[in-house]
C-alpha cells in the first residue's frame, strides 16, 4: 500500500479533489438546469392539454397478437392476414395500416415488426413479433 501511495499518491489526491469539485458544482448549478430546461419536456402547455383531452378516445387502434407463428417454408404466409386497424368509431382501416420490417419465411428467425395506422391526424404504433419455425 505505501508502495501504491508512493508512486501514485500524487495523481489519488488530484482525482479525489477533482471528484469534489465536480460534485460542488453540480450542487451549486442543479437549481438553474432545472430552469433552463424548457417547461415543455416537464408538463403539457394548454394548448396540448386541451389536444390531448379532446382526442383521448379518437385514437386509431391496431388489433393483433404480440407474437405470431409462420410454418418455416409456408409461401401462402401473409402478415396483413393476422393485423386489423380500426378508427375510434369501430370501421375497418386496414388499408392505410404501414409496415415496417420484413419476414423471411425460408429462414427460421424471430422478426419485429412495426405496425403504424394514421386515423385524423393520431397515429397508433404496435410492434409484432413474428417467429418462423
Amino acid at each position: 500500500m505505501s508502495l501504491l501511495i508512493g508512486e501514485h499518491g500524487e495523481a489519488l489526491l488530484y482525482g479525489v479533489v477533482g471528484i469534489m469539485l465536480v460534485c460542488i458544482i453540480c450542487l451549486v448549478c442543479s437549481s438553474k438546469w432545472k430552469g433552463m430546461s424548457p417547461s415543455y419536456k416537464t408538463e403539457l402547455s394548454p394548448s396540448n392539454r386541451e389536444f390531448a383531452n379532446s382526442a383521448k378516445d379518437r385514437y386509431p387502434t391496431i388489433e393483433s397478437d404480440d407474437v405470431i407463428y409462420a410454418d418455416y417454408k409456408d409461401t401462402n404466409f401473409e402478415f396483413r392476414d393476422y393485423v386489423k386497424a380500426r378508427d375510434y368509431r369501430g370501421h375497418d382501416i386496414s388499408d392505410d395500416l404501414k409496415i415496417f420490417g420484413s419476414v423471411d419465411i425460408l429462414r427460421k428467425n424471430v422478426y419485429r415488426l412495426k405496425c403504424v395506422v394514421k386515423s385524423e391526424n393520431l397515429v397508433c404504433t404496435k410492434y409484432v413479433n413474428v417467429v418462423v419455425e
